[in-house]
């Protein structure tokens, strides 16, 4: 709580800053500036909320101080961005952190020898693993719209439209993989499939799939589309014009980019992350030894650098879908 204190002291200033910024922009240069004034309840809201979260996520032992300091961060950046952005990415840690809690004990015995957080505590790498690029993506959102949230219209509003689908593509991305790895694991059959050769592998494989995992990362994207949603219709007046797209649809690509991200984090996690069976332990590990029994992959990348890379790759390739598939009244 000191670590969260102190950043107060930094922060307030820097929101409040940023709303004086912004009001003298509008004043002096008009819509040209491309900044309109952030409302007061705005910053207020960027700075409480994200307290809360950190602090309960530590009274919770969902996080430790570090993830907790990083979660902070990221929410006060996604708050000021778009409150959609900031509600797709709390419902992504709400429900992640159940999953991950979910059967811990079994998951223990799985994962032993993978470098694995089973206990549910989240530290900064894993929080910026798994909101580092939706972060990114909403502050060039800022950039492009000047802290305003948008309706989403490719016809309209291209640039902020595909920002806002990427940056809700790569929470929805995190969100079904960490579900079909923490389902998958403890409710999918006792042997899996690895996504490039199909073959059956050892449970805590990297890059294994299953029916139960696929349909968990389906559940934890679609999650997030709803969260999306939730937050563009508290936060604007949805218009009922015909030459207006429907806004329900993101709801549906949501699940779409939660599978989609799934397979590509085990298509990644199967090819340039390390598996190997320990046959002193028994146990599958993410590092070669002499003990240890190949199964698949190359160790290039660890989880983390497996957890991003899938959610830029799905924050770049969704938009694009959405783009061709989103139903536009005629």
């Amino acid at each position: 709580m000191v670590i969260l204190a102190a950043l107060l002291t930094v922060l307030v200033p820097i929101s409040l800053s940023l709303w004086a910024f912004t009001i003298l922009s509008f004043t002096y240069f008009g819509d040209s500036s491309g900044f309109r004034p952030i409302s007061p309840w705005k910053w207020l809201f960027s700075i409480l909320i994200p307290l809360y979260m950190a602090s309960g996520g530590l009274r919770r032992k969902s996080v430790n101080q570090s993830g907790a300091v990083v979660g902070f961060l990221i929410g006060f950046i996604l708050i000021l961005s778009n409150y959609s952005f900031f509600c797709a990415l709390a419902a992504f840690f709400i429900v992640s952190s159940k999953a991950t809690k979910y059967r811990a004990g079994m998951k223990k015995s799985i994962f032993e020898g993978v470098e694995e957080n089973t206990e549910g505590k989240r530290n900064w790498i894993q929080v910026i693993a798994n909101g580092g690029i939706a972060t990114y993506f909403s502050l060039l959102y800022t950039i492009s719209t000047g802290f305003q949230e948008r309706i989403l219209n490719f016809s309209n509003d291209y640039n902020a439209t595909w920002l806002s689908m990427a940056v809700m593509s790569a929470i929805a991305c995190c969100s079904g993989d960490t579900l079909a790895s923490e389902i998958g694991s403890v409710l999918g059959p006792p042997q899996p499939v690895l996504i490039t050769t199909w073959s059956k592998v050892p449970k805590g494989t990297n890059g294994a799939i299953s029916l139960v995992g696929l349909v968990a990362s389906l559940f934890g994207g679609l999650v997030v589309g709803l969260a999306f949603y939730a937050g563009l219709f508290l936060s604007l007046t949805l218009p009922s014009q015909t030459d207006i797209p429907p806004q329900w649809p993101v709801i549906f690509f949501g699940a779409v980019a939660g599978l989609l991200g799934s397979l590509i984090d085990s298509l990644l996690g199967a090819t340039l992350q390390y598996s190997g069976f320990c046959e002193e332990k028994h146990v599958v590990v993410d590092f070669p030894s002499d003990s240890t029994k190949h199964i698949s992959g190359v160790p290039i990348l660890d989880n983390h650098g497996v957890n991003m890379f899938a959610s830029l790759f799905t924050a770049l390739i969704m938009p694009s879908i959405a783009l061709a598939y989103w139903p536009f009244p005629e």
